[in-house]
């Protein structure tokens, strides 16, 4: 998509409320949410390069993954519109299940629905299954999520969007689901800044393992896996506070990702455990149209 259909996305101060009233200016967040009205956050990041080998390579089709409320299949939708390009996907659930706002969405967007069940969906890992896929329906396969190599170098983008001129920063902060954009960012982060992921996931450990074996730096990346909230997608009631308490300060956070981000720092905050003399900077990763699948958002 042409540069110029994106937006610059600003880096704000963390609105002033709750425990962070008395050191807000310290804090402040990246608002990739902001970089385009549907292909928001990181999500551009992870397909833009796969895009081009497509299209570098002929491809006329696009063929990924993902679950029915899936922000990949969303961006991916509409890129595939923009291109020109027909996108198809390998959705778990069922056929007979009405169609999520996200999926309706998708297929708007002139989308191919092919649903899966879950034992089916569990070969998205296995490439020759995937190749499979990729030959039936003649398209250039995107990993799960945008989760490939193009998919990193892409997120490395994200690293110079962290870049301040005005404020030096001691930490980044994320939230990890795939770790694809954990990867990029700290390939391209100044070693000097830390970096600290939040699992969104429950049992995170062996990715996070995973993440510092490829680290450039893995002395400077640190992981909470403590607050995934009960699990991928959960959003219990203590969370949509949350939630609900940043709508007031007009800063919309998405339910499955930077919701958990800013709540895992809070906790953090209020417990001392931060130093009072650092900048932070969090990453807004987007995906508030996954909103709509959560009941009382």
């Amino acid at each position: 998509m042409k540069a110029s259909s994106f937006l610059s996305p600003p880096i704000e101060a963390l609105p002033r409320n709750g425990l962070l009233q008395t050191h807000s200016e310290q804090v402040d967040i990246l608002r990739l949410d902001q970089l385009h009205p549907v292909v928001s956050g990181n999500k551009w990041f992870k397909l833009k390069y796969n895009i081009e080998m497509a299209l570098a390579n002929g491809y006329q089709s696009l063929l990924s993954c993902g679950g029915v409320h899936s922000n990949h299949l969303h961006a991916l939708a509409k890129a595939g519109q923009y291109y020109q390009l027909q996108t198809h996907a390998l959705v778990r659930g069922y056929s007979e299940v009405a169609l999520t706002s996200t999926l309706k969405d998708c297929q708007n967007m002139g989308m191919n629905l092919e649903f899966v069940n879950k034992k089916t969906y569990l070969q998205r890992y296995d490439p020759h299954w995937c190749q499979q896929q990729a030959q039936r329906l003649s398209s250039y396969w995107i990993p799960e999520g945008g989760n490939n190599e193009l998919g990193i170098q892409g997120c490395g983008e994200i690293a110079n969007a962290c870049l301040n001129a005005e404020k030096n920063y001691d930490q980044v902060w994320l939230s990890i689901g795939s770790g694809c954009t954990f990867k990029g960012v700290e390939r391209v982060l100044p070693k000097s800044i830390k970096l600290r992921g939040i699992l969104a996931i429950k049992g995170g450990q062996s990715l996070a393992q995973e993440l510092l074996a490829s680290a450039l730096y893995p002395h400077r990346c640190e992981f909470d896996f403590d607050s995934h909230y009960g699990g991928f997608g959960r959003c219990p009631d203590e969370l949509q506070a949350l939630i609900h308490r940043y709508d007031e300060s007009n800063l919309p956070l998405d339910p499955v990702y930077t919701a958990k981000l800013v709540a895992a720092f809070e906790q953090s905050w209020q417990q001392g455990l931060l130093p009072l003399n650092q900048n932070y900077l969090l990453i807004h990763t987007g995906g508030l149209q996954g909103r709509r699948g959560i009941d009382g958002l």
